[in-house]
């Protein structure tokens, strides 16, 4: 079966784009390393970084959940994973090439899920929620989370050309759409610098 037109065109958008993405983003590390913090992870945990890009949140997740927990990068562009392994991400995570409406992990078994740069990307955000939401455990966190401010945000897809669905994060959408998920909604920072919305599974 062959990729989706969404999956294609993101795919396209971020090949081009790959080689240097963080050159091209420096001040990004303080905020991913942010967002990650307020999943709560513990020691032995399972983490998700859905979407996971150049893998610039992998590091800041195994250091929450230690050596004895792990850690899983899921992206849908070859590009990106491979500036993951030229960065050492591989050595401290499993990367993995794949789309995150299909995740290869088991039902009831991750602490958090951080969704970088995810959700503009998603024709069908809530299947891909309720799929998160199946490997999730019951007391799990979910971080909708962009280093970047929403308006801005929107703006730089539209100065691009990214073919983008960014009214899945706007501030009257996104509850509804985490609840339709399977998560509820418990903090939304829509700061001229950041976003995060930040949920909790349903139990």
């Amino acid at each position: 079966m062959g990729l989706s037109r969404d999956l294609a065109e993101t795919r396209e958008f971020f090949t081009s784009r790959a080689e240097g993405w963080e050159d091209r983003h420096p001040d990004d590390d303080v905020l991913f390393k942010w967002a990650v913090d307020q999943l709560e992870l513990s020691p032995g945990d399972v983490a998700v970084d859905a979407g996971c890009g150049s893998g610039r949140a992998l590091s800041s997740l195994r250091a929450a959940v230690g050596t004895q927990g792990a850690v899983l990068g899921i992206d849908a562009t070859p590009a990106m994973l491979l500036e993951a392994t030229r960065l050492g991400r591989k050595s401290i995570s499993v990367c993995a090439l794949g789309d995150v409406g299909r995740l290869p992990v088991r039902d009831d078994c991750v602490a958090g899920i951080l969704a970088a740069g995810l959700l503009p990307h998603l024709p069908n955000p809530v299947g891909t929620l309720q799929e998160m939401a199946r490997v999730a455990r019951n007391d799990a966190r979910l971080g909708v989370f962009h280093p970047i401010g929403r308006r801005a945000l929107a703006a730089r897809h539209q100065e691009r050309g990214a073919h983008a669905h960014d009214m899945n994060i706007d501030p009257h959408r996104i509850g509804p759409l985490l609840a339709e998920g399977g998560w509820t909604l418990e903090l939304l920072d829509d700061a001229d610098d950041h976003y995060l919305a930040l949920a909790v599974r349903n139990g």
